[in-house]
């Protein structure tokens, strides 16, 4: 019996358990897959029955690029491996340049140079573009991407937190929050409670943002942990585990789409990961575990070189590792653990931001 001539509901259980990548190679094969695969509902349920694909993205010359990452045998004396694999292409006839990107569920949210947001599937090579605010875009916007899960359905958002910079002070103040929802195309103000500058990049949980910001307390620059909660449109302070004030550096990473991991870093060269069991939006209930603990001056002497401030980070649980990306000679990713250390160049040529974010490949819609 060809495939053809199974039931609709069996071929769809079927596809549903192989890969978003391979399915898009499949897609040609006959009509009914191709229909199946660009159905919005079969979309969901692939991406909550089918294996992950857990990749890593970085961006290179405005654009985003594959990278492939191997440090599996590191612990066994076998050098890892970084390799840039080339550009994520746009479809044909969009030629964007992207400053920054956040992941959420396969979707990358992309702020391109004039700093307009769009939204780029780049399995599906599908493209959303932002309709525009009535308030321009500027340079000091910040952008959150998330969604609400409601009937089986994902209806996807975007928090746009607008800052003014004083030309005197060079302090940043809010000026205004929006949400625009992908469901009526059209931006709303929220009306909440003052929001402080961001001090980490934003990163994408379970539908939820997550980021670090701060504000001055009697003269002392004081940090937290801020989500935002998309379904009920609230913001939240989430407990960390440790103390720090304005001075450290912090960043957030997301581990294999069910953890969040922090970054602290103290005095240049000494640093911390921890990582949750578990969190909601409200920050009640949070679990860290203590992941890593490094003093690069102790483990790699002489260490001179810091981090730079816009770096990202993501770990290996299984060999212990932490790898670091920072623009400080060049993008270089830092190999880190308890009792390791490597170093290696992936962006010598070409201009490249010190960001990159995992990424998991689905064939969710807009």
């Amino acid at each position: 019996m060809m495939m053809l001539e199974l039931p609709k509901d069996l071929v769809e259980e079927i596809l549903s358990r192989l890969s978003a990548t391979t399915l898009k190679r499949l897609q040609s094969t006959c009509k009914q897959w191709n229909d199946i695969i660009n159905d919005r509902e079969f979309a969901g349920k692939h991406f909550s029955k089918a294996a992950k694909q857990h990749l890593v993205v970085m961006l290179k010359n405005f654009n985003v690029h594959l990278v492939s990452v191997n440090v599996d045998e590191i612990h066994n004396d076998i050098d890892p491996s970084i390799k840039d694999i080339g550009e994520l292409s746009l479809n044909k006839p969009y030629q964007v340049y992207i400053n920054g990107m956040v992941h959420c569920n396969g979707l990358l949210l992309c702020i391109t140079k004039g700093y307009t947001p769009m939204v780029w599937n780049p399995c599906t090579g599908k493209i959303n573009w932002v309709v525009e605010p009535s308030r321009a875009y500027d340079v000091y916007d910040k952008f959150a991407f998330g969604y609400e899960y409601k009937k089986s359905c994902y209806n996807f958002k975007i928090l746009r937190i607008q800052y003014v910079c004083g030309r005197k002070t060079h302090t940043y103040t809010t000026h205004g929050k929006e949400i625009y929802d992908f469901n009526s195309s059209s931006w709303r103000t929220l009306n909440v409670t003052r929001i402080w500058p961001l001090i980490s990049r934003v990163v994408s949980l379970k539908g939820n943002a997550y980021w670090f910001t701060y504000e001055y307390k009697e003269g002392v620059r004081n940090s937290s942990l801020l989500s935002f909660d998309f379904s009920k449109e609230i913001f939240g302070n989430i407990c960390v585990p440790f103390q720090f004030n304005g001075d450290y550096l912090v960043e957030l990473s997301v581990i294999r789409e069910n953890k969040l991991a922090v970054l602290l870093q103290r005095w240049a060269l000494e640093i911390e990961i921890w990582i949750t069991d578990n969190i909601e939006p409200n920050g009640n209930g949070v679990s860290w575990n203590h992941f890593l603990a490094v003093d690069l001056g102790v483990t790699i002497p002489p260490f001179s070189d810091v981090f730079s401030y816009a770096m990202s980070f993501f770990i290996d649980e299984d060999n212990k590792v932490g790898l670091i990306w920072d623009n400080n000679k060049g993008v270089r990713v830092h190999i880190v653990g308890e009792d390791y250390y490597r170093e290696i160049v992936v962006g010598e040529n070409g201009i490249c931001l010190p960001l990159m974010c995992c990424y998991v490949p689905s064939l969710l819609q807009i």
